[in-house]
């Protein structure tokens, strides 16, 4: 999934590879929406932001819950975990910044109880949740994708899922 997304950044703008290199104003670069989305049992999808200084999630869950995992610089040794508290449908808006070196920076929804080897369809429905991803930056060329394990779609593109 983040290999993907990647791929698909550095096919259409050569980059440096960390965040924060240069002077400029630190500015919205881009931005993507997932309206009303499906959030699955155990199959990850994803908001990633390549080349943000800041990358920021805003969650709304609208029905269900989620588990919220976060990764930076999975690239070049960063890390992946999971976001100690689930967001339950009667929690407010959350909203998590993600401001380090690393190049890459994201958040990805599921279900952190799900067990794979229950033989469990990983496409059952949880919860509904409409997500922002902002990508902030002195870069003129970060931005942002959503994610599946189909592949990578940037903001511009029609969301297929």
């Amino acid at each position: 999934m983040l290999a993907a997304a990647k791929e698909k950044q550095l096919a259409s703008a050569p980059m440096e590879s960390k965040a924060f290199q240069g002077t400029g104003p630190l500015l919205l670069r881009d931005a993507i929406y997932l309206y009303n989305h499906p959030i699955y049992a155990g199959s990850l999808q994803a908001l990633i932001g390549y080349g943000c200084d800041i990358f920021q999630l805003v969650l709304d869950v609208e029905s269900g819950d989620t588990d919220i995992y976060i990764s930076e610089g999975l690239d070049s040794g960063g890390y992946f975990a999971l976001y100690p508290d689930r967001i339950y449908a009667p929690d407010a808006m959350f909203s998590y910044a993600l401001y380090t070196q690393y190049f890459d920076k994201g958040f990805a929804f599921s279900d952190a109880t799900f067990d794979s080897a229950s033989g469990a369809n990983p496409y059952t429905v949880v919860g509904t949740a409409t997500a922002f991803g902002y990508c902030y930056s002195i870069n003129p060329e970060a931005a942002a994708f959503a994610c599946d394990e189909v592949g990578c779609y940037s903001s511009d593109e029609v969301n297929p899922f």
